[in-house]
């Protein structure tokens, strides 16, 4: 891939409402737990995929978003609230496209302390632990992780597709 750099990025809470105050975003980090397996007949032990770490992304809001706030906890008529993060990169003669799409529930609000210079610039910084996350680049799925389902699909290919059909899932 070429030389890119992020030049805008804005979220979204729901499809349809921006989060204009938003000034600071975290994607989730993806990290494999894995275990260190060696039989009788190895020289060294080998890593073993045992799932995933729990995905949190956290993103930083100006002042106070009253919408943003209300969402701690909530799960609305059973669903978790969406945020979707999209990403303009652009590189010498072109730009692309990088959407995060996140459901999960709002578990931590940490408000900046009160400074007494630069009061404009106090944030509230809200954390999100996830229960899907889907990543793609103009159109092409790099990620989609469902945990509940069993799904882990990564550059389009199901990972644990295998697995899956071997448990019934």
């Amino acid at each position: 891939m070429k030389k890119n750099n992020l030049r805008a990025w804005t979220l979204f809470v729901n499809g349809a409402q921006r989060l204009e105050g938003a000034h600071e975003y975290t994607p989730p980090e993806l990290a494999i737990t894995k275990v260190e397996v060696r039989s009788g007949g190895m020289d060294m032990s080998v890593p073993m995929d045992t799932g995933m770490e729990p995905m949190v992304c956290t993103f930083k809001i100006y002042g106070v978003d009253t919408d943003a706030l209300a969402l701690f906890g909530m799960q609305v008529g059973g669903k978790s609230p969406r945020i979707t993060a999209y990403e303009g990169y652009q590189y010498t003669g072109g730009s692309y496209g990088k959407i995060d799409e996140m459901e999960g529930m709002i578990t931590k609000i940490t408000a900046d302390a009160r400074p007494n210079t630069n009061m404009s610039e106090a944030s509230v910084t809200l954390e999100m632990s996830l229960n899907y996350y889907r990543s793609s680049v103009d159109g092409r799925e790099l990620f989609e992780i469902i945990p509940e389902q069993f799904v882990r699909r990564v550059n389009g290919v199901d990972v644990l597709a295998g697995l899956r059909s071997k448990v019934r899932l």
